[in-house]
């Protein structure tokens, strides 16, 4: 060596700055495609990074469904809050859907109270006939 220090063994260098909250990126990204193989009686394993971002656990139930060839795989709760979604987009602003229900249970109740009570008659009236 010509500059004359002479290294052995182990040598330390001072270690860069860390910062533990300068991370841009997740330290897992979620996978958008994984190829995964179909066991015994139609099997298969959904990875651990698509599980996570879809919010789902082992033994929670899931909702399948076939559209145009390629299984879809939606979480229940998932399922629920798409529905309701869709479901909320038909009704009326300021509109009670509860108060229109109530209003059709209450139509149809006085619907078969009526034709309960003409049965009734018609069947005093047939006795009395006899």
């Amino acid at each position: 060596m010509a500059s004359g220090t002479r290294k052995t063994g182990f040598s330390e260098n001072p270690q860069a700055q860390f910062d533990a909250g300068a991370r841009k990126t997740p330290l897992r990204v979620p996978a958008k495609r994984e190829r995964v193989k179909l066991g015994e009686g139609g099997r298969f394993v959904i990875p651990a990074a698509m599980r996570e971002e879809m919010g789902v656990k082992p033994g929670e139930d899931l909702i399948l469904h076939v559209e145009n060839g390629e299984l879809r795989v939606r979480s229940w709760l998932q399922n629920l809050r798409r529905v309701q979604a869709e479901l909320s987009a038909l009704k009326k602003p300021g509109e009670s859907v509860v108060d229109e229900f109530l209003k059709e249970r209450r139509e149809e109740q006085l619907r078969s109270d009526k034709r309960l009570d003409r049965l009734h008659a018609e069947g005093t009236t047939r006795k009395r006939a006899k």
